[in-house]
């Protein structure tokens, strides 16, 4: 009818985010053992620790025989993994010491940190990891030197414990925000009158948080994959719902169905590091035609 607009109803659309799937370190990782297990098909194999974060991986290692252990000792019949997250060097040695065979598959990037903190000890810094304490990763690399300080965001720098350092050799967990490591760092150099700054926040996880910022802005809603106890993951849901509210969390395809998107017409994918592509394509291909059904 002359004078009035007809309305153009859009179709749903899902983007996903090229970055996606298992980071470097994961896929070497979950490669390393999956080889050992063709290699050595009767040997026990014995994971120290949640080996990645991901109960979905973890389920299917425990289906192909794979043990998890918190006890290195417990490993003695057989073939030790050392998780991807590192461990502390007095444990490491304890390994060693113990003579259970054992294959060390922590991230080179982690192992990277590792080694900063230590030199920066060696050259008479006081070691500050900005990081989760309870992280496995932070905990690693606080077990390279002695009395290294642990912060994880800029209300725990005290300004008594930071006048009393010196100097301040600062490493980042590697998974760490950004912006919110930038915070902290600031908040400590106007308490410590020297301060070297190494950026470990790696590359793979920079990318992504970049990433999850920008599409936030652009589209109507964020669908991450992932699993709640990733702390990548739960850092791309706060990146994105920083941006946006109708931000959402799913750990398998099914958790779809439950969405409640409202009037999004737009929405762009993203994924912890130790999602495997094959959840996320079924969590894609799901959330696609449950669109594509309300659309009709």
């Amino acid at each position: 009818m002359a004078g009035q607009s007809a309305k153009i109803e859009t179709k749903a659309t899902v983007d996903v985010s090229p970055y996606v799937g298992f980071c470097g370190g994961v896929n070497r990782t979950i490669k390393i053992i999956e080889k050992l297990r063709v290699e050595r098909p009767k040997a026990n194999i014995y994971l120290l620790g949640k080996i990645v974060h991901n109960e979905i991986v973890l389920a299917r290692l425990k289906r192909r025989g794979f043990k998890t252990i918190e006890d290195h000792r417990l490993a003695r019949d057989g073939i030790l993994i050392v998780q991807s997250h590192g461990i502390p060097a007095a444990r490491l040695e304890e390994i060693k010491a113990s003579g259970i065979e054992y294959v060390d598959t922590t991230c080179p990037m982690v192992k990277d940190i590792q080694a900063r903190a230590r030199s920066l000890h060696k050259d008479g810094f006081r070691v500050v990891i900005i990081g989760n304490r309870r992280h496995e990763e932070v905990q690693g690399i606080a077990g390279q030197v002695p009395d290294a300080l642990i912060v994880g965001s800029p209300a725990e720098v005290e300004p008594a414990v930071f006048k009393a350092v010196s100097q301040a050799g600062i490493v980042v967990q590697s998974t760490f925000i950004r912006a919110e490591a930038e915070r902290i760092l600031k908040k400590i150099r106007r308490f410590t009158p020297v301060v070297r700054f190494e950026n470990t926040i790696c590359k793979p996880t920079s990318d992504r948080q970049k990433d999850a910022r920008v599409q936030a802005a652009r589209h109507d809603a964020i669908v991450v994959i992932g699993s709640p106890t990733s702390a990548n993951t739960r850092n791309l849901m706060s990146i994105a719902g920083a941006r946006n509210r109708r931000t959402f969390l799913v750990s398998r395809p099914e958790d779809v169905d439950n969405l409640k998107p409202g009037r999004s017409r737009t929405f762009y994918v993203l994924s912890g590091a130790s999602t495997p592509m094959d959840v996320i394509e079924k969590t894609v291909s799901r959330l696609r035609r449950r669109l594509s059904k309300e659309d009709r």
